[in-house]
């Protein structure tokens, strides 16, 4: 991105970019779908916390940090994806 704000301010390059924290296991009580678009419950899946620190004001923060879930053969997916 070569747009002059990061010029300006180059912080704000690594505050605007998604935050993914660590995959945990938990138990799904209530039906969830994850990032394949299956729906799981009663079984074990993993959870992580999507969060971008820092967003313009005109657009709200709820809808960027979100929760999402996913399946160990999908994790390993987007793990074989990213080499």
């Amino acid at each position: 991105m070569n747009h002059p704000a990061y010029t300006r301010y180059p912080d704000l390059k690594t505050k605007t970019e998604p935050q993914y924290t660590e995959w945990k296991k938990v138990f799904a009580w209530i039906p969830k779908t994850t990032l394949g678009g299956k729906k799981i419950w009663m079984k074990s899946i993993y959870t992580r916390n999507v969060v971008i620190e820092w967003t313009p004001p005109t657009y709200p923060a709820g809808p960027y940090s979100k929760k999402q879930f996913a399946t160990w053969d999908e994790i390993l997916n987007i793990k074989m994806s990213e080499i």
